[in-house]
């Protein structure tokens, strides 16, 4: 399984995202070979693991070199993917993640994808990051207009919590870093499970 989170815009949690998949699909299922692949020019991922002191579960690969044997790969892809760039990204992958915050200016940049994710249903889905954690009234309203444009979104999504900043400077995947983090993980743990079960089935 390849999945591939590209993000149009920055800050969505895309990078946070690729961790934290990784971290569940591993741990999940200890002997599962798991691979991040750091496509970014930056390397924020590869520089993340080389300084966290936290013994990894799965294996983090520079995505333009030599990867190691998996089986999922998890491609951590360049800020701000170019729109056409997309078709080929979907193409190129079992599932195509596309982070995308409820504030109303990141949910119109996704909107905007509309007639070139429409042909591919079951080869992408929107996860919704950044949510308030109390009160749904936010995420109902982006649901509501990504169901007009017949996009496809996970029906939860990821959680504003600030432990993601705390684990993050500490080299710490959330869940293994405090109580709160584990609670944080719970939701990457809801949307790890629906990749698995197959998220073709909503």
């Amino acid at each position: 399984m390849i999945i591939t989170i590209a993000s149009f815009k920055g800050g969505v949690g895309k990078t946070t995202s690729a961790i934290h998949l990784c971290q569940y699909f591993a741990t999940r299922k200890p002997k599962r070979r798991v691979v991040l692949a750091d496509g970014d020019p930056n390397r924020t991922v590869i520089d993340w693991a080389e300084s966290s002191p936290f013994d990894l579960p799965f294996a983090v690969a520079d995505a333009s070199g030599e990867l190691p044997e998996y089986e999922i790969l998890v491609v951590d892809t360049p800020a701000r993917t170019e729109p056409n760039e997309l078709a080929d990204l979907i193409e190129s992958s079992t599932l195509l993640l596309i982070p995308s915050k409820v504030d109303i200016f990141d949910v119109r940049a996704t909107l905007a994808l509309a007639d070139t994710l429409r042909p591919y249903p079951n080869r992408y889905r929107i996860l919704l990051t950044g949510l308030p954690p109390r009160g749904k009234r936010l995420l109902n309203a982006a649901l509501e207009l990504f169901n007009e444009k017949e996009l496809q979104v996970f029906k939860s999504g990821i959680q504003h919590f600030t432990v993601y900043r705390d684990a993050a400077y500490e080299g710490i995947p959330v869940g293994r870093y405090s109580e709160a983090g584990k609670r944080a993980m719970q939701d990457y743990e809801e949307i790890g499970s629906q990749i698995l079960k197959g998220w073709k089935d909503g």
